[in-house]
């Protein structure tokens, strides 16, 4: 058993070609069409929010499908380039989601006001985390990519399931 990549990045888990990561890339497929899938139905369920102050729904529904393209392509770049063999487009596609993410944490107050106050303080709270986990991880150094990783995708699931259960 080879535990090397847990002081690496989840990424690791996909190299290599074996069965585990032909496993692991198939699992990243998936959730791209689940991610795609569930951007187009969020798209077409917003419709009820015309009549809410302050939506404008065409630009919510742009955004909102844009994201979550986004977010699939980027998940389809991250299968079909491995870390090992396609370092760069695997990390432009891997940051380019998690970017997204964080957009939409950021920008959903201004295009989509009909969230909690709690919910946007949470977003807040995601992007300060976000900062301080690369800061820990890229100036100090006392923290791995995969702690990273972890900790920001469980805040960014979190966020996808307040996010989809408000709408």
């Amino acid at each position: 058993l080879d535990t090397r990549w847990m002081s690496w990045h989840f990424s690791r888990l996909g190299e290599g070609g074996m069965l585990s990561a032909v496993i692991f890339n198939s699992a990243l497929l998936v959730s791209a069409v689940i991610m795609g899938a569930l951007g187009l139905a969020l798209t077409d369920n917003i419709a009820h929010l015309l009549a809410i102050k302050g939506v404008n729904l065409p630009r919510a529904k742009m955004i909102i499908g844009r994201s979550f393209n986004i977010v699939t392509i980027c998940l389809i770049g991250v299968a079909t380039f491995p870390f090992d063999t396609f370092p760069v487009l695997h990390n432009i596609f891997g940051y380019s989601m998690f970017f997204t993410f964080l957009f939409l944490c950021s920008a959903t107050s201004s295009f989509l006001p009909i969230f909690s106050r709690k919910f946007y303080l949470y977003s807040q709270g995601v992007i300060l985390l976000a900062t301080l986990c690369y800061v820990l991880f890229l100036v100090v150094g006392s923290i791995t990519l995969l702690t990273v990783e972890s900790i920001m995708y469980t805040c960014l699931y979190g966020w996808l399931l307040l996010f989809v259960g408000g709408i």
